[in-house]
């Protein structure tokens, strides 16, 4: 009796093993999963960012155009995107640019 006892207490800590064997290798899966995703949404928030930084210079840029030359195309360009030309605003930060520059 005693050994059927031990016989069928090994066999279930045998499934049991076995169960959370399988129960590992699934998280441990998933867990990589995650972890690959968050590394994409990383760098998918440092391409947002640094495209963000030329966007806003290109914008600006084209301002300063549109400012500077009165160029009207330009201005409809900005405007079709709904951007707004302060005149200005865009001497006042192109003053302060190139006092910038001419600082150093």
């Amino acid at each position: 009796m005693d050994e059927k006892m031990t016989y069928g207490a090994s066999v279930a800590f045998s499934c049991l093993a076995l169960v959370l064997f399988v129960v590992n290798f699934s998280l441990l899966n998933s867990n990589r999963h995650m972890q690959e995703e968050i590394g994409q949404n990383q760098a998918l928030i440092s391409r947002a960012v640094n495209l963000s930084q030329t966007n806003q210079a290109l914008v600006q840029s084209l301002a300063e155009i549109a400012v500077k030359e009165n160029n009207s195309a330009v201005k409809d360009l900005l405007a079709a995107q709904g951007i707004t030309i302060n005149p200005e605003a865009a001497t006042k930060a192109k003053e302060a640019v190139d006092a910038k520059k001419s600082a150093k």
